[in-house]
Parts: C-alpha cells; structure tokens; sequence
C-alpha cells in the first residue's frame, strides 16, 4: 500500500476516532441537561405537593375547629354541612366522621349520624369518643342493647371512662336491669363523683328497685357535692318514701 494512502487511512480512523468522541460528549452532555431538568422539575412537583398538603391539613383543622365551635353555638346543621365538607377534603380522617355524626345526632338525623360513627371506626377502630357518641346515639334511637356494645368499646380503650360508665348504666336502666344498672353508675361515680347524669340515674334505679333508702342516700351523696337531682325523681321518691330525717 502506498505511503499517501496509508497516511490518509491512518488520519481518517483518526478522525471518526475524535467524532465519535465529541459525539459521545455531545450526547452525554444533553443527557445530562435533560436528566437536570427532570429532577428540577420532579423536585419542583414535590415542594408544590407538599406545599398543597399543608395547606389541606390546615384548612381541614380550621374547618374541624369551626365544626366544634358551630356545635358549642347549637348550630348543628351548620355543624354537619361543614363536617362533610371537611371528609370530602380529607376522606381517611376518623374523627371528621365522628363529628359530622355527632353533628347529625344534635340535627336530630340519628339514622344518618350512625352511619358516620360506623365509617368512623372502620377508619380508626381505637376510638374513645366515636364509640361512645355512637353509644349515645344508638340509645336515642332506643336501641340499648346496642348502644352497650359501644360503651363497652369505648371502655375497653378507656378504663377510666366515668361518662360511658353511666351511659351504659342509662341503658340497663332502660332495659329493667335495674341491678347491673347501679352496679355501672356507681362504677362512674367511683371515677367521676361529680356526674350529675350518675346521681340522677341511679336515684331512679334505686326507686324502680324499691330501694328507697339507697335513693335517698345518693341523693344526700348528690347534696354533698352540690349536684342537682331532677325534682320530678325526687317528688316520685318522696311519695313513694318520704326523706328520713
């Protein structure tokens, strides 16, 4: 092979050599740009999810609060709008639910208020409130049996729960269990000594027992504490016995 053309082949192979070099960089070089791009981009989208996210928690809270602030004013039918409101915005939120069933409870719409406790507890089964103002609502609907499964769930997560101690003494009481029903009210009197809806049941159950001594203990118990008994219990005791002096 002649020198000239051996020269010339060396100089071509060296040429696409240092093409395909700068053409490799070249496209390195975009790749790169379009890999930057896309993570700034990505990282753009996640500050602004994460911005929305925090603007949804704290307009959900803002709405939570005027729920309980609608419902501390009695204005309840306020109350449940804006409580389904505050779901469609956070719809796996427990206690929205548990509020907007309470809100529906106060509105007088209890067959629809027992379907949000239920929903309530399916998204969080571990929760004091819903059971017992599921309870509650269960025994507004005159379904005690029922509303004593709450409160012993409600119970189960809180011991201490003196307010669901005497719900659940209000539903014996109802049911004519008048003996389990004061064994539950005094339950919630040895954990609160101060609940009024205690005292005043559990002068009935006494009555309805034909205990009227016990009665009339308790409410000396409720004097001593300054709790108020309903004067309709206390005439229809002091008829059936009056006062020992």
């Amino acid at each position: 092979m002649p020198l000239i053309i051996r020269v010339v082949w060396v100089l071509c192979c060296i040429g696409i050599f240092f093409g395909f070099v700068y053409f490799s960089m070249m496209n390195q070089k975009q790749m790169n740009q379009e890999q930057n791009q896309q993570a700034a981009e990505q990282s753009q989208q996640r500050a602004e999810e994460k911005k929305k996210r925090q603007e949804t928690k704290a307009q959900f809270a803002e709405m939570m609060g005027q729920v309980q602030e609608l419902n501390a004013l009695g204005k309840y039918a306020e109350a449940a709008k804006l409580a389904s409101q505050a779901v469609a915005l956070e719809p796996m939120n427990a206690r929205a639910y548990t509020w907007w069933g309470l809100s529906l409870v106060k509105s007088g719409k209890t067959p629809e208020a027992l379907e949000k406790f239920d929903q309530s507890s399916r998204l969080d089964p571990n929760q004091t409130k819903n059971y017992y103002y599921w309870g509650l609502a269960l025994l507004l609907d005159k379904h005690s049996e029922q509303a004593i499964d709450k409160f012993e769930n409600a119970l189960l997560l809180d011991p201490e729960n003196s307010k669901a101690y005497a719900s659940w003494g209000v539903a014996l009481n109802h049911l004519g269990k008048y003996d389990e029903a004061i064994k539950k009210l005094e339950e919630a009197l040895a954990q609160n000594s101060y609940n009024q809806q205690a005292y005043g049941v559990l002068v009935d159950a006494h009555f309805h027992r034909g205990q009227y001594q016990q009665a009339w203990e308790v409410a000396a118990r409720a004097r001593k504490n300054k709790i108020t008994i309903a004067q309709a219990s206390l005439k229809r005791l002091s008829d059936a016995s009056p006062e020992p002096r």
